[in-house]
């Protein structure tokens, strides 16, 4: 998945962008995936969870997609959970904070 999203990434000049392609990427995975604004900040939101089941016994699926995030939106970026389906949130949802 870090090679696909990676390579689909390639280009992207803005944050705007990368977090835009990042949750086309994820809408195509069936995770319900959208970017919206939040001031300085980027949201992905996910509304669906089509592992939530395997993700509830198993945390590790939860941690290696907040790293993937990471490695993939770059290391001028901090990603954060802010919402976890697992853990009784209503969506998955993921701060993205530009660098400073």
């Amino acid at each position: 998945m870090r090679q696909q999203y990676g390579s689909a990434l390639i280009g992207a000049k803005t944050l705007a962008e990368r977090v835009r392609r990042l949750a086309a990427l994820r809408a195509g995975e069936g995770y319900m995936a959208r970017a919206e604004k939040a001031g300085r900040d980027w949201l992905l939101i996910e509304d669906h969870c089509p592992i939530c089941v395997a993700a509830a016994a198993c945390q590790g699926f939860c941690r290696s997609e907040l790293a993937l995030f990471q490695q993939v939106l770059g290391p001028d970026v901090q990603v954060s959970r802010s919402e976890h389906l697992p853990s009784g949130g209503r969506r998955c949802a993921y701060r993205i904070s530009p660098g400073t």
